[in-house]
C-alpha cells in the first residue's frame, strides 16, 4: 500500500534534501501510494459538506480528525501505515528527528479540503498536542488531486521568515510533502480555483516528540502572518494572535476545545 521501499532506499538522499531545503527543512516525494490505493481513496474522498468545516478570516477550508465517519481505506492508509512503526522509522532517519511519535488522536490532523474559493492563509502551528503536551514537530501532506494543474491553484507555501518570498508546491496526485513544523515554519495554501467543481484534496498526518526541539519548554498557539499585499491582515493578525495567545494562557487546559478522533467512539 505505501512505497517504503522507495523511501527506504533513497533515504540518505531524502535526509540531504530535507536538510538542505529552503526556507526550512523540508521534502516532497511523488508515488508515495500504491497507484491503485491513491485511486481508490481519491474515488471515495468525502464531500465538503460530510467534513467540519472552518471558515473565517484567517481560513476557509475543511479539515477532520473523525476518520472513523468516512470509508475505511483512510483508516487503514492512516493507522496501518502512515502511523506504522516502519514509516516512524525512515522519517526519522530523513529528517534527523528521533523517537517521532504518531497521534492516534489525529490532533488537527486527518482529511482536508478545500473547494473553490478556499484557502489556509500563512501561520505556524500550535506547538503542542492538547492531551499529551508533546511537542509538534512534523507535518506530512498527501495529495489525492487527480488531474490537478497550476490553474487550480492551491500551491502548498512555504515563507521565508522575512515575507519576501516562497518556495511553492504544487498539491499534484500521489505527492507527499514533509516539513519541520517549529517556529519558523510558516507555510499556508493559495486560494483554490475550481469553478468546475473539483477540489483541493489531502491526508494531513503530524508527528510529535515528547522531548522539546530545543531543550526548553515552550508553548504558542497557531499564529498567522499577513503576505505584504494583504494590507489589512498585516494590522488585524498581530491583534488577533496576542488576543488568542492571553485567552489560551488563562484556560487551564489550553486546547481542551480541540477536537479528537477517538477509535472507542467507531459501532461495530
Amino acid at each position: 500500500m505505501l512505497n517504503y521501499d522507495l523511501l527506504e532506499k533513497n533515504v540518505e538522499q531524502y535526509a540531504k534534501q530535507f536538510r538542505e531545503a529552503q526556507p526550512f527543512p523540508h521534502l516532497v516525494v511523488d508515488d508515495l501510494l500504491d497507484p491503485e490505493v491513491a485511486m481508490a481513496a481519491s474515488q471515495v474522498f468525502p464531500q465538503m459538506t460530510e467534513m467540519d468545516v472552518l471558515s473565517d478570516f484567517r481560513q476557509h477550508k475543511a479539515q477532520d480528525p473523525d476518520i472513523g465517519k468516512f470509508h475505511p481505506i483512510f483508516s487503514k492508509i492512516i493507522f496501518e501505515h502512515l502511523h506504522s512503526p516502519r514509516l516512524l522509522q525512515v522519517l526519522s532517519q530523513i529528517t534527523g528527528m528521533p523517537d517521532l511519535l504518531a497521534d492516534p488522536q489525529l490532533y488537527a490532523s486527518g482529511l482536508a479540503q478545500g473547494g473553490d474559493g478556499c484557502f489556509l492563509n500563512v501561520h505556524i502551528d500550535n506547538s503542542s498536542h492538547p492531551v499529551t503536551h508533546h511537542y509538534r514537530r512534523l507535518n506530512l501532506l498527501l495529495y489525492l488531486n487527480r488531474n490537478w494543474t497550476e490553474e487550480k491553484g492551491g500551491h502548498l507555501e512555504l515563507w521565508y521568515p522575512d515575507m519576501s518570498r516562497s518556495v511553492a508546491i504544487l498539491p499534484i496526485f500521489n505527492r507527499m510533502a514533509i516539513f519541520a513544523t517549529d517556529r519558523r515554519s510558516w507555510h499556508g495554501h493559495r486560494r483554490v480555483n475550481t469553478p468546475d467543481g473539483d477540489s483541493r484534496k489531502s491526508i494531513n498526518i503530524y508527528y510529535f516528540t515528547e522531548a522539546s526541539p530545543d531543550g526548553t519548554d515552550y508553548y504558542h498557539i497557531t499564529s498567522f502572518r499577513a503576505r505584504k499585499e494583504e494590507v489589512v491582515n498585516q494590522v488585524l493578525y498581530p491583534v488577533d494572535n496576542m488576543l488568542r495567545t492571553v485567552v489560551r494562557n488563562l484556560r487551564p487546559k489550553k486546547d481542551e476545545h480541540a477536537v479528537l478522533y477517538n477509535q472507542q467512539d467507531e459501532q461495530p
